[in-house]
Order: structure tokens, then sequence, then C-alpha cells
């Protein structure tokens, strides 16, 4: 009898923990928060958890929509609409009132944004400080200890703005609010905000992306100017800032280019040179396979088309002018990276100096230890048949701190909880028509469902552009899951009936609790129904879990699956640029832990605490409410100088 009482226990702790955990989402209470000094009315807003992408019933919806997007699509692109939009002048950031510098212009950007209040407040705060002072972490020779920075003169995010999908409520309650909590409207003086949209945006068709970044209006304490999901604007003269619409498909299209190159001549023919920041929506560099280039598609064939019909574009102007794409910005994988040209390749010039990937703006963390030391990526700027070398030369967070975060994913059934509670769902559904039922066609779909069900989630995650020795792993890899899953419902609902196990001797009277049977009818000849329930559930649970780990542990396949197993709130990044006429600054930001704020609101009023952010020095804020040490928490971790 104990070790039937053991099996109910795990399976109901399981059980109430996903109702608890939807109670506690849904149940959220709305917090009333400031618009600003010069407003009376209120912002209401739900604080939300981070999106637990295991938890199946609330990723469904989400599913349906991915689905649905590529197929729609492939018939309508907003994007080629947008043209009857108006145009922007292009001067929208250095003429907005809140660049007050004539010899430089400061813009900060994020990434991945949107997700569980707590992270996503934690980087806004810091980003939306007027002024602040950040420990400096680079260990270089003669740096300052610390540097003081302010707030850049516009926002810039690459993609992905709310989770777990773009909708009025998730942008109002993962976006918008956090941001509108940190930073209210007490400036006449507005910051800039423009964004590209993610994939996470376009799975509504970008509806709630135009309504909330295309129409002139406020956020906070930032003001919203463009008037298409991608964008071109001046910086300095010379330097200038490209954020490209990849769509869900990685394509560009035709109006999109167009628009792109009629700005490009229009500066080519004010410069001789130009220098331009790339903004796009992926890092097309990952995994990327220089040999296969001619063999089969690659994201990165989306990057290049643009970066040379743009570079010629500049080149067969009649003033023979040069446009440098000196660095490529993107987020999508929710880390920071930073590629520097090899020094082995003479630093020629002209070429992309820098990828940066910098997607820590609140989303869960991704690891960074499948990344390699060295990449080759096409020349871009025109076809060739060579590469260049490009070295790693920082990540955030260490690879040896990811190293450590996979060693969790046996553990994957009891961190994700909710998703083997829903395996137990299932497997219960399972074992009772099983047991109920003689067709043995029927009987034949239950030993398959499980199975089945596990292989065609891996294989609807997998890469959709692999290289050949991708695809044979993934067939390998995918059919062992299969196997393995068989074998578990074949050893739980054929072979343990059959043959029995003197350990479950006492499970077998299970059927004569009486609790049990008013609740649900059993056959008199499921004699092992509870074990076979509770320990096929939890045993594919587990299972799973260990495939992720195999497949990622020895192959480094599956990277967002194994990230996203087990939600990292903590190591998020930002970045501050300083662009001159002579150099683009670039300051890295590293957060390692994120603040409790939403424990925070259940002890304060969520206005009592603007005011307290507005009046209080950062660093004696973070210290009164969080009992934390904001410089052992924040600072510098890499600073980019690129002469122009």
């Amino acid at each position: 009898m104990i070790l039937l009482y053991i099996l109910l226990a795990v399976a109901a702790a399981f059980i109430v923990a996903y109702f608890v955990d939807n109670h506690r989402a849904s149940s959220a209470p709305q917090q009333e928060i400031s618009r600003g000094k010069n407003y009376h009315l209120s912002y209401f807003f739900k604080p939300q958890m981070p999106v637990k992408w295991f938890d199946f019933s609330g990723l469904i919806n989400t599913f349906r929509r991915v689905s649905l997007s590529g197929d729609i699509l492939s018939i309508i692109d907003k994007r080629e609409v947008q043209t009857a939009m108006g145009k922007d002048s292009g001067r929208e950031l250095i003429d907005n009132v809140a660049n007050q510098s004539v010899d430089e212009f400061w813009f900060d950007y994020i990434a991945d944004t949107g997700d569980g209040f707590d992270p996503t407040t934690t980087v806004f705060y810091h980003l939306t400080r007027p002024e602040y002072c950040f420990p400096n972490l680079t260990k270089g020779e003669n740096q300052d200890k610390s540097i003081d920075l302010k707030r850049g003169d516009a926002l810039v995010i690459g993609g992905d703005l709310v989770y777990p999908a773009g909708s009025e409520d998730n942008y109002r309650d993962r976006f918008k609010g956090p941001l509108r909590f940190v930073s209210p409207d007490n400036s006449d003086k507005n910051p800039i905000i423009v964004a590209t949209p993610g994939n996470h945006d376009w799975y509504d068709g970008l509806t709630a992306f135009f309504r909330l970044m295309c129409q002139k209006c406020r956020i906070g304490n930032y003001k919203t100017v463009q008037n298409r999901s991608y964008f071109a604007y001046k910086l300095r003269e010379n330097v200038h800032l490209f954020g490209v619409d990849n769509q869900l498909l990685g394509d560009i299209d035709i109006p999109q280019l167009d628009f792109f190159v009629k700005y490009v001549q229009e500066i080519s023919s004010q410069n001789k040179k130009n220098h331009a920041i790339l903004v796009v929506a992926e890092p097309y560099w990952y995994n990327y396979s220089f040999k296969d280039r001619a063999k089969r598609r690659q994201r990165m064939d989306s990057l290049e088309f643009i970066v040379r019909s743009l570079c010629q574009t500049a080149k067969n102007h009649k003033n023979s002018s040069e446009l440098i794409f000196d660095v490529v910005l993107t987020g999508d994988i929710h880390h920071y990276s930073h590629y520097e040209l090899s020094s082995k390749d003479g630093n020629p010039e002209g070429f992309i100096r820098h990828f940066i990937t910098s997607g820590g703006g609140g989303a869960f963390g991704h690891l960074t230890d499948f990344l390699p030391e060295k990449i080759e990526v096409p020349q871009l700027r025109h076809t060739g048949n060579s590469a260049l070398e490009y070295d790693l030369k920082k990540v955030f967070p260490s690879k040896e701190k990811s190293k450590k975060d996979v060693s969790g994913l046996p553990f994957f059934f009891i961190i994700n909880y909710k998703y083997t509670a829903l395996m137990l769902l299932i497997s219960f559904v399972i074992t009772y028509i099983w047991n109920y039922n003689d067709d043995p066609l029927l009987k034949g779909l239950m030993l398959l469902l499980f199975p089945l069900m596990l292989y065609f989630t891996v294989k609807k995650v997998a890469n959709p552009e692999p290289s050949d020795r991708e695809r044979n792993l993934n067939r390998f890899l995918h059919s062992s899951l299969f196997c393995v899953a068989l074998a578990v419902q074949i050893a739980v609902l054929i072979v343990l009936p059959k043959f029995g196990l003197k350990i479950l001797a006492d499970v077998a009277i299970s059927l004569k609790i009486q609790l049990l049977k008013n609740y649900i009818i059993l056959p008199e000849t499921a004699e092992y129904f509870i074990f076979q329930w509770v320990f096929s559930g939890i045993m594919l649970s587990w299972v799973f879990g260990m495939y992720l780990f195999f497949s990622y542990r020895f192959f480094k396949l599956h990277i967002t699956e194994v990230s996203s197993a087990k939600i990292n709130t903590g190591d998020k990044n930002f970045l501050k640029f300083k662009i001159t006429d002579g150099e683009i600054l670039i300051y890295v930001i590293g957060i390692k832990k994120s603040y409790p704020w939403t424990k925070l609101l259940k002890s304060h009023k969520a206005r009592d605490i603007q005011a307290k952010m507005e009046t209080e020095d950062p660093k004696d804020f973070v210290k009164t409410y969080f009992s934390a040490h904001a410089d052992e928490n924040t600072g510098i971790i890499e600073i980019i100088r690129i002469p122009i």
C-alpha cells in the first residue's frame, strides 16, 4: 500500500502545482501607475510571470499562430502595404529635442524584452536612468574603475517586444506596463523609441506592433516616430542606423529594398563615405556553413543580399560613394556575444568588423557554450568565393556557467512540472483506454500515441535549414526518442501486466480504494492501473528531458529548447552607443540577477515606488528596496571602439 500512496501523492503534487501556477498567473493583481507629472489619469497593467515554454496548454494558441503565420504570409505580407504609410525624413533622431549635443549622439539598444515582469523591469530600470555610474568590469589596463553613462536620446529595440506572441494584452502587460512603471512621462524632451519586429511580433501578422510603434504615440517617457516596421535614420551626418524587417521567412520584400536603396542614394549624394549600423532579426552567422552556401538556403543569404545591394547602390551612384557597415546588431538569441573580424585577415577596409548579438532584454537566457571560437562569414559587400574569419571576443553569461546550467536537464521533469502534469493527464487517458478496450486497432493507437507525440514535437522545432550532418543527426536522434518512448510504453502497458513484479503486488489492490472508484469506473482487469498511469507519464517526461540533454551535450542541437527548459531570469544585457564624427563607441552592460519587483509591489503601491525612483539615487534605491549592491550586480562587461 505504501507504494500506491506514494504514486498517487506524486501525481497529485504535479497536478496541484500545475493548477496553482495557472491560478497565480491568472490572478495577478492589477497595478495602478502614474502617467507622468503632467497627467492626472493613471495607467493600469498586470505584471506577468515569465512564459513557461513547456506549459503546452499555454502555448497551444501560439503554436497555432506559428503554423498559420507561415501559410498566411505566403499569401499576405503586410510589409508590402506600408508604402502607403508615408516615409520618415530620416532625421527624426538627430533633430529630436532630446538630442542636446552637437558633438555626439547617444542611443540604447535592447532586444527580446517583454517577458517576465522582474527581468524586464530590471533591464528597463537600469536602461532608463538619466545618468548612471556603471562599474567597469572589462579588466583592461589603464581603464577607469567606473564610467558615467547617460540615457540614450533614442531607444532601439531589435525585435521580439513581447512573448509569447504579439497581442494588445501582451504589449500592455509585458512591455508598456514595465516601461511606463520605471520611466513615466516626466520630461518635456522625450527620447525616441524605434523597433524592428521579431518573430514573436509577427505571429499576429504585425497588427499589434503597428498600433504600438507606428502611430506617433507615447510609451512612458518615450515617443514613437516610425511609419513602418523598418527604418533608416541619421545618427551623425555620415553615420546611419538601418533597421531591417526580415519577417518570419527571413526575406526582404521589394518595397522595403526600394526604401533602403532610395535612402542610400540620398546619403550618397551628400557624403563620399557613409557608415552604417545594421539591425537584423536574428544572428544569421550562428550555425552558418560557408562551404554549404551553394548547396542549400541559409538565412545568411538574406543578410548578404541586402548588404551587397546597398553597397552596390552607393558604388554605382554618380559620386562613386562608399557605404560601410561597421556593425551588425541582432537579438533573437537571448544572450550576449561579440564576433570581431580576425586580425589575420589584415582588417580589410570596408568589410563588416563586428557581429553582435544582444538579446538580453528580459526573456529567458540562452546558453553560450555552443558558440565556436571562430566563424567564417561571406564578404557580404560583393559576391566572392572566399570567406572572412571572425573571432569570438566576449560572451555573457560565460561558457563555464552555461555548462553548469545544462547539468540540470536530467531533472527536467521536476523543473518543468507543468509539462509533467500534462504528460500525466495524457498518460491517464491512454492508460484508461488501453485497459478498458479490447479493440486491437485502438490499443495500437494508444501504444503509439506518446512516442508519436514526442517524435513530432522535436521534429517541429528542428532547424528548418539543416546541413547534411545535422539532417542525419536529427533522423537518428528523433528515431531514438521514438524507440525509447515506445519501449517504455510496451514495458508498462504490455510486459508488466503479463509478467508482473513482486514490488508492485500492493498496487494491484488499488481497485479496492473506494474513493477512487467513486470518481472513475475501472475495469477489473486493470490490476496495475495506478502504476501504469503515473510511471508512464513521469518516465516519458524524464525521457524527453534526457533527449534534450543528450542532443545538446554531444551535438549542440536544440539550443533554444534546452535554454528554455530552465527559465534563467538573470544574465541580462543591453548596449549603450556613443556616436561621434570619428568613432562608434559601444558600452556593453551586463546584469547578473533580476530584482524581485513583483514581491516589492505586494508590500508597496506602484505609484509610491515610482515617486521613489524619481527622487532617489539608483544605487541607493536598489539597496533600500532589494537589499542588493547594484555595483556587484550590474556593470560594463565590454567596451568596443570602432574608428570611422
